[in-house]
């Protein structure tokens, strides 16, 4: 059963923050591995975004632990309605890796950064906790970097259809 976002903890919404990083960084490595076959440079960039996540992760499991304990509480997208849609390839996209074609790829990772960065900006203004708010703005802002970064991707990929960069 889905909770209202506005019904977590302060406690829920940090564990929540900490899968959320978590998840977008093994997306991001994934999309790494698809781009590593024909773009290095897009394939490092990727790789980065994924290790960011992993900080992001990694500092918030840190303030989770300072604050509220070494437990952290399993708190999933898919728990929580209207907080993000957990952005996922399908089915077929799973199936036929190799095929997946940039454009797909950067439709993909900027789902991912609009919901992480919506999450944080409605985390920050619902927390009731100066600190805790102030860090959901940071990574906001961050997130938001990052959507812009893949903006210009997808707009740079308009004009070449469905067409790898190398062909």
């Amino acid at each position: 059963m889905t909770r209202p976002f506005e019904s977590l903890s302060p406690k829920e919404v940090l564990a929540l923050a900490i899968h959320v990083e978590r998840a977008n960084a093994e997306r991001f490595r994934s999309f790494a591995y698809v781009f590593r076959q024909y773009d290095e440079g897009v394939a490092d960039r990727f790789e980065e975004l994924a290790k960011e996540e992993e900080q992001h992760e990694a500092m918030l499991v840190e303030r989770f632990r300072v604050r509220f304990g070494k437990e952290i509480p399993q708190v999933r997208e898919v728990d929580v309605k209207g907080v993000i849609e957990s952005v996922d390839m399908d089915e077929s996209e799973h199936l036929i890796f190799d095929s997946l074609q940039p454009r797909r790829v950067y439709e993909l990772a900027h789902a991912a950064e609009v919901g992480a960065l919506s999450f944080y900006r409605d985390a920050a203004k619902l927390s009731g906790d100066p600190e805790l708010a102030a860090l959901y703005r940071e990574l906001a802002e961050e997130e938001e970097g990052h959507a812009s970064w893949l903006e210009k991707k997808l707009a740079g990929s308009r004009g070449r259809g469905s067409q790898r960069p190398s062909q």
